[in-house]
């Protein structure tokens, strides 16, 4: 994957989106299909639960993927790094220093930040987006600070994220028994469609505006 304009990273994220909304739409039909007996929609609803928290944590994954190929490209060097791009290009070094009591690290780390900030900086492709099977508003808080993106839209939908998504889609994959009422998954496929759209934008926003960048 090789995303270096902005013009990329958008068709990049569009195209991410796409296909997620048609398989969610394509779901939302045949589970408000009226021929549906009882027992064929409750195994529908079990599963669209699973599906949308599926592209949830996918489309979540995806776009931040896009945005760091995207910064990778700019061959950037660290000191033109916004704080929490140049936190996260060097965390390995912070992190071996920290484990380590041997001072010849802690030295190469000072000497790091004292005289190399202007080298070309080098960000992993997998950095950052780690979602650790569960995307939690805690796990996503962490995405959010890592890409420099915004909490404040999802402070509110915790309660949406944490029970509604995540621990509905485990208690189903664990094969309990969970059965949520149509009305109840109708209103989850607007919600979580409207959260795809919000990490959507922002990361268009964030790539358009140069937030990657240093002030």
């Amino acid at each position: 994957m090789s995303i270096r304009t902005p013009d990329e990273v958008n068709r990049a994220l569009a195209d991410e989106l796409i296909w997620r909304k048609k398989e969610l739409t394509a779901l939302k039909f045949l589970v408000e299909a009226p021929n549906n007996s009882a027992d064929r929609r409750a195994a529908l609803l079990r599963g669209g639960i699973a599906l949308l928290y599926a592209h949830w944590e996918g489309f979540v994954k995806a776009a931040a993927r896009v945005y760091i190929e995207f910064l990778r490209f700019q061959r950037l060097p660290y000191e033109k790094l916004s704080t929490n791009f140049l936190a996260l290009a060097t965390r390995g070094k912070m992190q071996a220093a920290s484990q380590s009591n041997r001072i010849r690290l802690h030295i190469e780390l000072a000497r790091f930040f004292r005289d190399d900030l202007g080298q070309r900086s080098n960000i992993a492709r997998s950095d950052g987006i780690a979602t650790r099977g569960n995307l939690s508003s805690r796990v996503l808080h962490d995405i959010t600070d890592t890409l420099g993106l915004d909490y404040g839209p999802y402070a509110t939908k915790e309660h949406l994220i944490d029970d509604s998504l995540v621990t509905a889609r485990n208690t189903i994959a664990h094969g309990q028994c969970l059965c949520p009422d149509l009305a109840d998954f109708l209103e989850l496929y607007v919600k979580v469609l409207a959260l795809l759209e919000i990490f959507r934008t922002q990361v268009d926003n964030a790539v358009s505006s140069g937030a990657y960048r240093s002030p």
